[in-house]
């Protein structure tokens, strides 16, 4: 990035010389120069007769510089030619400031436009000087409109064209002109008002300084007074220099920081076709599948960030804090304010100002970073008129992400100063976010698992997807044959219910239990050692995304708690991360034991700096804007840094998991094992829905509530007995094998087999 850089700025100041060359060669154009030159061949620089004709010319920058004004005025389009010397020094001022080109070659457009205009405008006059200005090119313009559509009519054209041309490029060129040109009246008036305060309070002092004089003789003019001694008044009586000399306070002027111009590249142009283990071949999806970016507005409304800036400083100073220096950073949403203070002001003074700061700005969700870490500055985020969506295309069309040599490369957003911020799930090693309805959780879980499809195949990573809601993951039932893992015992792949959910964790982590079997068997520590050793037995990264943990804590509480808390734990290394999310950041979902294993946390916006302490330790996610608009807190920084969410819409979710779904499917299915189940007791048991080892401890009361209720259904037992799914299903087929209730109908509740308690307490003592 920064060779490209210095490459833009080195080309930026050549064309640059190059304009001032060219410019400068023009004006100095003298008729005299062509005699100088007759005798002189175009490729003669040295030489007697070179040095014989320098010493002729009038033109200062020499033989190159006669013969380019030469050809330019006379054979070409006059002194007008000088119109586009000011595009090539447009273009090289946007290459030295790393701007956007698109605004350079407009300008160049019009500025060729503009100038054959004026010249065949100058061509149709009879003025001693028209030739001058038209040159060649100019009067046979002039010639040919006037002949084709007469004198009259080539003069309303011409005039009409150039008044076109140029409210067109002002259009293009300007944002809003209006407001620009009323904004510089506006600061022309204020200016002119200064100087007259300026100069009028002048006047005041001279004149007290002269009646003093007159009553004093002998005491020197103010401008006299020596400024040496230790008062902090001077003998006239003024406290300071700044109220002496009547000057106003000036204002710190504020600077612009260019943001990141992300490299693209095409993500397209790599080996998206790939044959996976079981000779099966997988095509990445396309890019195409997302949605373009629409052109974004790079212009930056000075005046707007001057506003801002002056209403920031003028209430920082009603509390008397003085700001040396001020630095702003526009984002997509929010633009980040540096404020370098003076020495003697206190940090935590202007911590303390963020509800009045919000008041004087009018605007909702500033948040004040007090210091910027590695910076000498408090940093004050401010929602700007203009928000940017940031597309999901957007920031996956650049080099950083398609280049990238991460194991699980995720997509997070774009930082205030628009750089694309990725970050490696395998580091991490699991992510915990936390936001309230409608704050973008489940499009940043979207975001993630598509930057995953993008990057990752089939064999590489598999998903373990949990969804209590119904409807959030319901896409990535088309990843079923080639990222959804299945569950023995199970016959769904997305996890729904919330006791199903129970059993689909207990399930990961007897995964992971016989994973750091095989990674013991293998004498290495790690999951990527493993892959390199035995290429043969690769294990697949698995991505357990829960979308909502709060709905798992209320239905199924310690069951829940534990396997999550044993897979963050110890799952880095066997490959196994963890994606948790709640709408509900509260200590009773968000337990201590769970905080303490997630080191990686992002936080939406949330109600109440409670919950942004309880998911970032810190005040914050309060203030944020919604909509994506997030504070990821990594494991190896100090302070949250905030981002702004990609979107990708539902359609394009759904676009790419068809594409995939319309593959052929793998051959071999990542099957999960069977967990086991540790009951109250403290024994274990084989979790499926059968156990013909022997009867549940609570077979007797399962079978007596049933012939009661004369219903049989898995909810009932769960309910009234309050067991979880497994073992309530597991007693279930239990109490069919002995013939009290009859096989399972789809949905349905089962059919009773005995019909009163009676016959039901022989069958019992016939089994025993």
């Amino acid at each position: 990035m920064n060779g490209d850089k210095l490459k833009r700025e080195i080309s930026g100041i050549l064309l640059g010389i190059i304009a001032v060359f060219y410019v400068g060669s023009l004006l100095f154009y003298h008729h005299a120069d062509t005699a100088a030159l007759v005798g002189l061949q175009w490729y003669e620089f040295f030489g007697r007769k070179a040095m014989e004709a320098v010493e002729k010319l009038h033109n200062p920058f020499g033989i190159a510089g006669a013969r380019l004004a030469e050809l330019f005025i006379r054979s070409f389009l006059g002194y007008v030619s000088i119109i586009p010397g000011f595009a090539v020094f447009y273009w090289g001022w946007s290459l030295m400031r790393d701007r956007s080109l698109k605004a350079p070659l407009l300008f160049t457009l019009y500025s060729v436009i503009i100038a054959l205009d004026i010249a065949a405008l100058f061509g149709l006059t009879s003025m001693p000087f028209g030739d001058a200005m038209s040159g060649a090119v100019g009067r046979m313009l002039a010639s040919f409109f006037s002949t084709f559509i007469g004198y009259t009519g080539a003069w309303i054209l011409l005039v009409f064209l150039g008044i076109a041309a140029s409210l067109f490029a002002l259009r293009i060129l300007v944002s809003d002109p209006v407001e620009r040109l009323r904004s510089a009246l506006a600061g022309l008036t204020s200016f002119l008002a200064r100087a007259l305060s300026f100069f009028g309070k002048l006047k005041k002092q001279r004149s007290a300084g002269f009646q003093e004089d007159e009553e004093q003789p002998g005491l020197p003019f103010p401008d006299e007074v020596p400024s040496s001694g230790t008062s902090d008044k001077s003998d006239d009586g003024y406290e300071n220099d700044a109220e002496y000399s009547g000057l106003p306070d000036e204002e710190p002027e504020i600077t612009i920081r260019e943001g990141v111009h992300e490299k693209e590249a095409d993500l397209d142009k790599r080996k998206l076709k790939v044959k996976t283990k079981d000779r099966v071949a997988y095509r990445f999806p396309s890019i195409d599948l997302l949605r373009r970016k629409r052109e974004d507005d790079d212009y930056i409304d000075e005046k707007l960030l001057e506003d801002s800036k002056s209403r920031l400083l003028d209430k920082l100073r009603i509390y008397n804090i003085d700001v040396v220096r001020v630095s702003a950073t526009v984002g997509p949403r929010v633009t980040l304010f540096e404020l370098e203070l003076a020495p003697h002001v206190k940090v935590s003074r202007v911590t303390s100002l963020e509800n009045d700061l919000a008041m004087a700005m009018a605007a909702r969700g500033i948040r004040i970073i007090a210091p910027i870490p590695g910076k000498n500055a408090v940093g004050v985020e401010i929602p700007h008129g203009k928000p940017r969506t940031v597309w999901m295309r957007s920031v996956l069309q650049v080099e950083k992400f398609k280049n990238n040599r991460m194991t699980l490369p995720v997509v997070l957003g774009k930082t205030i100063a628009n750089e694309v911020y990725l970050d490696d799930l395998s580091t991490m090693p699991h992510l915990l976010i936390a936001g309230a309805t409608g704050s973008g959780k489940s499009v940043g879980i979207n975001v993630m698992l598509t930057s995953l499809l993008y990057t990752c195949s089939p064999d590489k990573v598999k998903f373990v997807l949990v969804d209590p809601k119904r409807v959030e993951l319901l896409h990535y039932q088309n990843l079923k044959n080639h990222f959804l893992v299945k569950f023995d015992g199970l016959d769904e792949q997305i996890i729904t219910d919330p006791d199903k959910a129970v059993y689909a964790l207990k399930s990961v982590e007897k995964e992971m239990e016989e994973r750091y079997e095989h990674l013991k068997q293998a004498g290495v520590r790690n999951i990527q050692d493993f892959n390199r050793r035995r290429s043969e037995e690769t294990l697949p990264y698995l991505v357990v995304v829960v979308d909502e943990l709060a709905d798992l804590m209320i239905t199924a509480g310690r069951d829940v708690e534990e396997p999550i808390t044993r897979l963050a734990q110890l799952a880095r290394a066997v490959g196994i991360h963890l994606i948790v999310a709640t709408q509900r950041p509260s200590v009773d979902v968000i337990t201590g034991i769970i905080k303490a294993n997630f080191p990686a946390r992002i936080a939406f916006q949330v109600a109440s700096k409670v919950d942004s302490r309880t998911i970032l330790d810190g005040s914050g996610a309060e203030q944020l804007l919604g909509n994506g608009d997030m504070l990821y807190q990594p494991a190896s920084q100090p302070k949250p840094e905030r981002i702004q969410c990609p979107y990708v819409s539902s359609t394009e979710v759904e676009s790419i998991t068809s594409f995939i779904g319309r593959q052929d499917g793998l051959k071999n299915f990542y099957l999960l094992p069977k967990p086991e189940i540790r009951e109250k007791g403290g024994s274990a048991q084989n979790g499926g829905f059968q156990d013909k080892e022997g009867r549940d401890p609570m077979f007797a009361d399962a079978a007596h509530l049933v012939v009661m209720h004369q219903q049989g259904s898995v909810s009932l037992l769960q309910r009234r007995l309050k067991l979880g799914f497994s073992r309530a299903a597991r007693i279930m087929d239990q109490l069919e094998a002995a013939g009290i209730v009859g096989p399972a109908d789809g949905s349905k509740a089962r059919s009773v087999l005995i019909d009163n308690h009676d016959s039901l307490d022989l069958l019992l003592r016939n089994l025993d």
